[in-house]
């Protein structure tokens, strides 16, 4: 049994919409899987249309010793789909980490519970909580892969260090090894800066990062509100296309990195997300000189501002910026005009128009 945790401290990643997803797909492929709910939230739960306040058994059940009774795991095993079953959440599940406080091998409680299970699951897809505690910790001591969701913004970047820290952690104090895999959620390519902070993240992750991309689809936040997975809500989207795609990649996929290289790696990543690289670029072949300015350099007209020609006869200058919004214009032989490259303009108190450059 291939057990893997999807795992990101950040919310809005994509991630309980990936592991929901990610284990209908293989089911659909013909893997028998077990998704476990980790997260007190019960996003996972609720997303497969399952009420967690009326369930009596739950991975709570199983991993609390409050009571006097042993849960059987085969009680809390719901069969949500043919070759796709459930272990739900509870609230309580976040009383968890204090009742373990104390207790030696706590984080070895989960990996029990699992080799417990007696149906011979292909693969146990774990949906771990938005934070780095005692869970999500038990779930990659638990996994042989993690992968991480990661939306194109810096935002999703920041603290992915730690969470690699504790993978790392993990592989030093228990001697246990996780493969690591990045995955790209939430990708608008009609957005400038998810083309940007892909590249980015494809410079770190190489070969550690899933070759398949999870589009920005309305049908996977809808298919989730109904309580079903994207292959039941709607078969032939964009979302479940993406999904069946990542799930034919995991069956086949045998690429392995060195962690300590991966680390490395994502340490430069997220250094260099708290700055963009922006390219400024115009054609221009009779203009004898064209300067850039705006707000990144309060509209100073000076040398620091004048582009490089080509001897094509284009003109251009790369700045490298921080998240945020900026107005812009070229000065061409004195004449000041926006860019007729970029569709995002404003008005301004001359009469004239601002280029506007959003990066989020």
């Amino acid at each position: 049994m291939r057990i893997i945790t999807v795992a990101n401290q950040k919310g809005g990643c994509g991630k309980t919409t990936t592991a929901i997803n990610l284990a209908a797909s293989l089911a659909h492929l013909g893997k028998k899987v077990l998704l476990i709910d980790l997260d007190p939230q019960g996003h996972a739960s609720f997303g497969l249309g399952v009420d967690t306040q009326k369930r009596d058994y739950s991975i709570y059940h199983l991993m609390t010793e409050s009571g006097n009774k042993k849960t059987d795991v085969q009680k809390c095993i719901i069969e949500y789909r043919r070759n796709f079953h459930l272990i739900s959440s509870h609230v309580l599940l976040s009383t968890i980490e204090q009742e373990f406080s104390d207790k030696p091998n706590a984080v070895m409680k989960l990996n029990e519970i699992i080799k417990s299970i007696k149906t011979p699951y292909d693969y146990l897809i774990i949906d771990s909580p938005p934070s780095l505690g005692f869970l999500t910790f038990s779930a990659l001591r638990a996994s042989d892969r993690v992968v991480i969701p990661i939306e194109t913004s810096c935002f999703s970047l920041v603290g992915l260090n730690k969470l690699l820290s504790m993978i790392e952690l993990i592989k030093i104090k228990l001697n246990h090894t996780t493969i690591v895999n990045g995955l790209v959620t939430l990708f608008d390519r009609r957005v400038r800066y998810s083309l940007l902070m892909f590249e980015e993240i494809k410079k770190c992750f190489r070969d550690n990062l899933m070759d398949t991309i999870i589009r920005v689809n309305i049908s996977l936040r809808e298919a989730a509100s109904f309580g079903k997975a994207a292959l039941e809500y709607k078969r032939y989207s964009a979302g479940t296309k993406d999904y069946l795609k990542l799930a034919d990649e995991i069956l086949k996929d045998n690429k392995i990195r060195s962690l300590n290289k991966f680390y490395r790696d994502t340490e430069t990543l997220i250094a260099r997300s708290k700055s963009i690289l922006v390219k400024f670029a115009l054609h221009s072949p009779e203009a004898q000189y064209v300067y850039l300015v705006g707000d990144f350099n309060n509209w100073a007209l000076n040398d620091n501002s004048l582009l490089d020609r080509s001897e094509s006869g284009g003109w251009q200058k790369n700045l490298t910026l921080k998240p945020g919004r900026y107005k812009y214009k070229f000065v061409v032989d004195g004449r000041w005009i926006h860019d007729p490259d970029n569709p995002h303009n404003e008005d301004n108190i001359f009469g004239s128009l601002d280029s506007v450059l959003n990066l989020e």
